[in-house]
């Protein structure tokens, strides 16, 4: 299992050389298939999850994202050895002049490589819309004569997923194309180059049955191996699988605050507050994230009758 686990990093890390970090979220683990194709279909049952991040708020064209994304497994009952996953997620980015729209459909496969692990292989495939705005500049700019105010290119993002009841690990890369903001004669912002970016997430879920608790501490991390990575330690504690406390630690960044509440059954709502500690601390240019999830099936009783492992997330 080791050497299974190095082969996908290495393949990964070597993938995403010149890369760009794009967005990045405090409550990664809820939003795992947003980041990884891979994920669909690892959980039983349909998953629906949407969700807004405002970062640096008060601050004026900050950057701004909000996403929904769907998905379910195929054949996870009847199948032994293997079962499929398919979803669908948009997302849209706005930083500065510029606004980023996604919209994305995945497809993936899940096999049982021992008693207790499952590997899944995903890929998305989709459209980008990159705009410019002219809410702060002038379209009479000389500068800006030959430049268009929309591209659309394709994107690709392979995923690998491997996790068990207590453990997973999650690596895709994004940007895979390099896409030059350009298309025929059509040029946005001289031509700026999207490079691949890789996310890395690991987690591990430790139980204390006899209090009701469930404690999962996870790592993500997002690096273009050119600048310095973005590293983010998570650690949430669940009570009796129905409140959730957390905290989280952005290296160089902020430190964040998080509370999840699950109502009712399969409904769940996540709230996170970044207090930045960078230079940024002096404009109290702090972030804020929301995120409400839901799924018919999230809690380690359905898993029991199903006789199928599931991601460490969904078994709080």
């Amino acid at each position: 299992m080791k050497k299974i686990i190095l082969i996908i990093l290495a393949f990964f890390c070597s993938a995403a050389l010149n890369a760009q970090q794009t967005d990045q979220f405090t409550q990664f683990t809820l939003n795992d298939y947003g980041m990884n194709p891979a994920v669909a279909g690892s959980a039983n049952g349909l998953l629906f999850m949407a969700g807004q991040r405002v970062q640096w708020r008060g601050f004026e064209l900050a950057p701004q994202t909000q996403f929904a994304n769907i998905s379910i497994a195929l054949g996870k009952k009847g199948y032994r050895h293997y079962w499929h996953g398919v979803g669908a997620s948009v997302e849209q980015d706005r930083f500065g002049v510029f606004t980023n729209k996604v919209a994305y459909l995945s497809y993936a496969i899940h096999l049982k490589v021992s008693p207790t692990y499952r590997l899944g292989f995903g890929l998305a495939g989709g459209i980008k819309n990159v705009a410019l705005s002219n809410i702060v500049f002038d379209n009479n700019d000389p500068a800006l004569l030959n430049q268009t105010k929309a591209i659309i290119v394709p994107d690709i993002i392979p995923g690998v997923y491997l996790y068990s009841k207590k453990f997973s690990l999650s690596v895709s890369v994004r940007d895979v194309y390099k896409n030059t903001l350009s298309f025929g004669k059509k040029t946005l912002a001289s031509g700026t180059k999207l490079f691949p970016t890789a996310y890395i997430s690991v987690t591990r879920k430790f139980v204390s049955g006899g209090y009701g608790l469930i404690t999962i501490p996870a790592i993500n991390i997002q690096s273009n191996f050119k600048g310095i990575p973005s590293v983010n330690f998570n650690v949430i504690t669940y009570y009796k699988k129905r409140v959730g406390v957390g905290f989280n630690y952005r290296m160089h960044d902020a430190v964040s605050g998080i509370l999840q509440v699950r109502i009712y059954k399969n409904l769940i709502v996540g709230f996170a507050y970044d207090f930045t500690i960078s230079r940024f601390h002096s404009g109290k240019a702090n972030s804020d994230e929301i995120m409400i999830g839901y799924s018919p099936l999230m809690s380690t009783e359905d898993l029991e009758k199903l006789g199928t492992t599931n991601c460490p997330k969904f078994e709080m």
